[in-house]
C-alpha cells in the first residue's frame, strides 16, 4: 500500500513505523548531542568483611542523549519577590529502561552534572522524556 501526500509517495516503512526507519537510524539520534552514564544502586559485598552495602554501579555508559531547560518566572504577590524555577528534561533512546532512583550523568556543551529522574518517563516511538532534578 502507497501512501501519498501532496502527490508525492511517501516511504512506507518510516510512515507505518516511525521508530524504525528503513536505514536503522533513529532520526531524532542527531540532535543527541550529549553522553549520559547510568547508575544503579546494587548490594555489593565486601570480600574481607563479607558485608552487603549499597553502591552506585554504573549499568549505561556513553549514551547519546540530550537535555532541555525551561526556566519559568512568578511573582509572589505577598511579598513581589519573583521567583525563578527551571524544569530539566532528558531525551535519550526509548529501548534503555532507566529504573526509579537511578542516577544520571549527564555531559553537555563542556558541562558534567549529576541528576536524578523523578517521575515515570514519557516514552514515545523514537525517544523518551525524563524529568530531572540534580542531585545532592
Amino acid at each position: 500500500m502507497a501512501v501519498s501526500i501532496n502527490g508525492k509517495v511517501l516511504n512506507e516503512t518510516l510512515y507505518m513505523n516511525p521508530s524504525k526507519p528503513p536505514n536503522g537510524k533513529n532520526p531524532l539520534s542527531k540532535l543527541w548531542i550529549g553522553r549520559a552514564t547510568i547508575y544503579e544502586y546494587q548490594d555489593i559485598t565486601d570480600p574481607v568483611t563479607h558485608q552487603t552495602t549499597q553502591q552506585e554501579v554504573a549499568v549505561v555508559n556513553d549514551e547519546p542523549c540530550r537535555l532541555s531547560y525551561n526556566f519559568e518566572q512568578s511573582t509572589n504577590i505577598s511579598n513581589g519577590a519573583a521567583v525563578v524555577s527551571q524544569s530539566i528534561k532528558l531525551f535519550i533512546r526509548p529501548d534503555l529502561v532507566i529504573k526509579p532512583g537511578s542516577v544520571i550523568e549527564i555531559s553537555q556543551h563542556g558541562v558534567t552534572q549529576k541528576y536524578k529522574g523523578s517521575g515515570s518517563p514519557a516514552v514515545y516511538c523514537n525517544h523518551q522524556e525524563i524529568t530531572l532534578e540534580l542531585y545532592d
